[in-house]
Order: C-alpha cells, then sequence, then structure tokens
C-alpha cells in the first residue's frame, strides 16, 4: 500500500536534533514545493512535537525531550515579535499616508 505524503513527511523525520533533516532534503525526497511542506508540517504537529531550526545547519526533527520544545516554543516566539514589529511599523505607513 502507497504511504500518502504525509507518512512519508513524517517517516523521514528523525527523532533526533543531530540528524535534523532540511526543508530542502524534505522537498527532493517527496516532490513537494514548501508551502505544501510547511501545510504538512503544520498539521503533523498537532500529533507529534516536530521541531525546526533555522540555523546551526537548521531542519525538522522530532523532539527528543520538553527542552527541544521549549527552546523551539522560545525561537518561533521570537520571530512572531518580529513579525508584530514590522507589522505595526507598517501600519505606521498608512497612517501617514491617510492623514
Amino acid at each position: 500500500m502507497k504511504s500518502s505524503v504525509k507518512e512519508q513527511v513524517l517517516n523521514l523525520i528523525p527523532n533526533n536534533r543531530k540528524n535534523a533533516i532540511t526543508s530542502k532534503d524534505l522537498m527532493r525526497f517527496t516532490g513537494l514545493k514548501l508551502r505544501g511542506l510547511k501545510q504538512i508540517i503544520a498539521q503533523l504537529r498537532i500529533e507529534y512535537p516536530i521541531c525546526s531550526k533555522e540555523t546551526e545547519g537548521g531542519g525538522y526533527w522530532i523532539a527528543e525531550d520538553e527542552e527541544d520544545i521549549k527552546e523551539f516554543i522560545v525561537m518561533i516566539g521570537r520571530r512572531r515579535d518580529g513579525y508584530n514589529k514590522t507589522i505595526a511599523i507598517m501600519k505606521n505607513h498608512i497612517c501617514d499616508e491617510v492623514n
């Protein structure tokens, strides 16, 4: 029986950070584009603690422990904060145009 692309992605993600797999490799092995890959990973995160990192080689892995999850939460929290600052700045440009 052929496994779904979602199962393929899950099976390719290792259970440790040391062997994290990059999005580039996941796309190559599955034929997915980045947007589709990110959507599948978001769905998988509902059931599996999939962490990722963009620095230090980057990649995806299933959390080994709670520390992995905590580090991931801090990282995406910082990213969210950066986006929120950018949104506020860009909104100011709209307000300036209207006034």
